[in-house]
């Protein structure tokens, strides 16, 4: 292995920060490093906001899903799938005529990937600095909420939020496992796991406790309040979109 592998599989999300703020020479790191990840087209359709202000910290605290931590963290980085850039530069410019394609689903997808390769770039290059990270999908809650606090413009959607800061003196939790490869990783064309399989994976001891677990799981993620809000404001965000 080499220092990248080791980084890569020693993360863990953190989630209890030193009270020391990381140093601006650290934030402009990330943040180049962030920039140089991969884009379609290096067209780099993403904005980062990068968050300081306690009020707004406190704020987002609240919005997203309530997790108190998240206005303890040093900084906060929202990264914003952003075409709007791009849709006024293509009207500047003459680029774009009547009856041309208009911006849909297809440029929010591709625009969100490539905001979240940058925010993973930013994550790795915060680990290798001795600064933790933590991943906030319910930036994507309460659209129209964070559409106001962010005064994001049509065509930019906050898609993924990372907290960050110094590791504190305490004990780090080691990374969760992870699946077997042959539950995860397929040669050459998706093979569907049978049954048999499907149980092998997720048993975590008995076929009661499993399926105890299994249900919490169901009840906690996928069928919870902020889950259904998600899918709530993906819908509103990308009917946006296609206006």
């Amino acid at each position: 292995m080499n220092n990248i592998t080791d980084v890569l599989l020693s993360r863990s999300s953190l989630r209890k920060f030193s009270s020391t703020p990381i140093t601006s020479e650290d934030m402009d790191e990330i943040i180049k490093c962030a920039k140089q990840a991969p884009s379609a087209g290096n067209m780099q359709m993403y904005t980062i906001i990068n968050i300081t202000d306690p009020q707004l910290k406190e704020k987002l605290s609240v919005t997203c899903d309530n997790q108190p931590f998240i206005k303890d963290a040093s900084h906060i980085l929202v990264f914003c799938n952003d075409m709007s850039k791009w849709e006024r530069a293509f009207n500047l410019y003459g680029a774009k005529q009547p009856g041309d394609k208009s911006i849909d689903e297809a440029d929010f997808i591709l625009s969100m990937q490539d905001a979240v390769i940058a925010a993973q770039n930013a994550v790795v290059a915060a680990e290798s600095m001795g600064i933790g990270s933590c991943y906030i999908g319910d930036i994507m809650e309460n659209y129209e909420i964070h559409q106001e606090l962010l005064h994001l413009p049509k065509y930019v959607f906050p898609c993924c939020m990372l907290v960050l800061g110094y590791f504190p003196d305490a004990p780090i939790i080691a990374p969760h496992k992870r699946y077997d490869n042959q539950y995860i990783v397929c040669d050459n064309t998706y093979k569907e796991l049978s049954d048999e399989q499907i149980e092998a994976m997720f048993s975590i001891g008995s076929q009661e406790e499993t399926k105890a677990w299994m249900k919490r799981f169901y009840d906690r993620k996928i069928n919870s309040d902020f889950f259904k809000e998600m899918g709530r404001s993906l819908h509103a965000a990308m009917n946006d979109w296609k206006k």
